[in-house]
């Protein structure tokens, strides 16, 4: 896991991006020079390394807006749900134990 590196920046984001594409770029050529098909098709590693790097692009996304809009941290994104147990008291500690057990009777 990246995370902690890149959150104390002990490994850069511009780092981990350009590893990933000279490895996808390595990738691609040694497919195309093995079969000369499609090779994102082909490779499941190509698959993987362009969804860490689309995680990587919504990482940042998300930092930029939390450090614009610090409010979103403790706003609900989705107005529908803004008077879900927002009153005093409805916490129910039994009910969250059980949860945390497993035993709330669902499967």
């Amino acid at each position: 896991r990246l995370s902690p590196y890149l959150t104390w920046g002990n490994i850069s984001l511009r780092y981990v991006i350009v590893a990933t594409r000279e490895k996808q770029e390595e990738l691609r050529a040694a497919q195309k020079k093995k079969s000369g098909s499609n090779p994102v098709k082909n490779n499941p590693w190509l698959r993987s390394l362009a969804s860490f790097q689309s995680r990587m692009h919504w990482r940042s996304h998300f930092i930029q807006k939390l450090e614009t809009q610090p409010s979103l941290e403790c706003q609900d994104q989705c107005l529908a749900f803004s008077n879900l147990r927002r009153q005093p008291g409805d916490f129910n500690q039994q009910y969250y134990d059980a949860w945390c057990e497993g035993r709330t009777g669902f499967p």
